[in-house]
């Protein structure tokens, strides 16, 4: 690194739901930010957390040792790390990118050729939980890349999260993020689908909620997507829909690339597929039982 790594100068660049809340975790612990995005109103609130700003990805890559990005597809990232003033133009030989999204493992793979190049290093850790561990530094964070590399940065990511895993090689941390990502959206779409089913037979719902988590059919989704979220009418986004068809399409797509079957996926994506087509991309997951009952919405 071109500084020591137990102090780096670190840039971060996507300040949405996540990203907005991690920035403060290294704020509050003492670290030298700079932040880059595209949303305005998002940079004034980092600046006024005192985050510095940069004009451009290049910028911000000339402004750290450790490149934090957080975005919400793996085409943002390729582009924003390869394209016109991006981070490969900025980064020092040494430093060393942390995709903290969940993109999958085909981009690292990829853009780790270029860098290294550049003799940029890259690892991918992915984060779990939502937003609420965000702002607590409770997430957890997979790494995968070389050890040493997920070493240097143990103690910055600790700041984070509470549970920071080396999971092995570049992409190993996507590949169990996906698994999990892929695993709770299915099973919110299964429940959903129970859902539709009971509301069309003209079961009572209200029992049916009260039988189900005493029963094997209970899971996470059922008592906080379904129940907690859905029945009661509230859809603001712990984990967007678009986000939900954006990790099971990466999961199938990974599932196609080595040969593993993905029947349950594509199932679950064709619920998202929906969602996305009534216009609730923006809503929580759980947003995906109002293709089946839209009077859940509450006005």
């Amino acid at each position: 690194m071109a500084q020591d790594v137990a102090s780096p100068r670190v840039g971060f660049i996507g300040l949405g739901l996540m990203g907005s809340r991690m920035i403060r975790r290294l704020l509050g612990g003492g670290v030298d930010l700079t932040v880059h995005d595209v949303d305005a109103t998002a940079v004034q609130a980092a600046a006024d957390a005192g985050a510095k700003v940069a004009a451009s990805p290049k910028e911000l890559g000339a402004a750290g040792d450790v490149v934090i990005a957080m975005l919400p597809s793996p085409q943002i990232l390729e582009t924003v790390t390869l394209g016109e003033d991006g981070l490969i133009e900025g980064m020092a030989e040494g430093s060393l990118l942390v995709d903290m999204a969940t993109d999958g493992m085909s981009v690292v793979k990829r853009l780790s050729e270029p860098l290294a190049e550049k003799g940029i290093r890259i690892i991918d850790a992915p984060v779990g939980r939502g937003p609420a561990e965000a702002e607590t530094g409770d997430l957890f964070v997979l790494m995968g890349g070389e050890p040493e590399d997920c070493d240097a940065v143990r103690g910055l990511l600790s700041l984070l999260g509470s549970d920071v895993h080396y999971c092995g090689p570049l992409g190993a941390g996507q590949a169990i993020k996906l698994v999990n990502n892929m695993v709770s959206s299915t099973t919110m779409a299964v429940v959903a689908e129970g859902y539709a089913l009971a509301r069309r037979a003209g079961a009572d719902i209200e029992l049916m909620t009260r039988l189900l988590p005493s029963s094997a059919a209970d899971s996470w989704q059922l008592r906080n997507g379904l129940i907690g979220k859905a029945l009661a009418g509230d859809f603001s986004p712990r984990f967007k829909i678009s986000l939900a068809r954006k990790d099971v399409a990466l999961a199938v797509e990974m599932a196609g690339e080595l040969g593993s079957p993905s029947d349950m996926g594509r199932a679950a994506l064709s619920w998202y597929e929906r969602g996305m087509a009534a216009g609730h991309g923006d809503l929580d997951r759980a947003g995906i039982v109002l293709t089946e009952d839209p009077g859940l919405m509450k006005a």
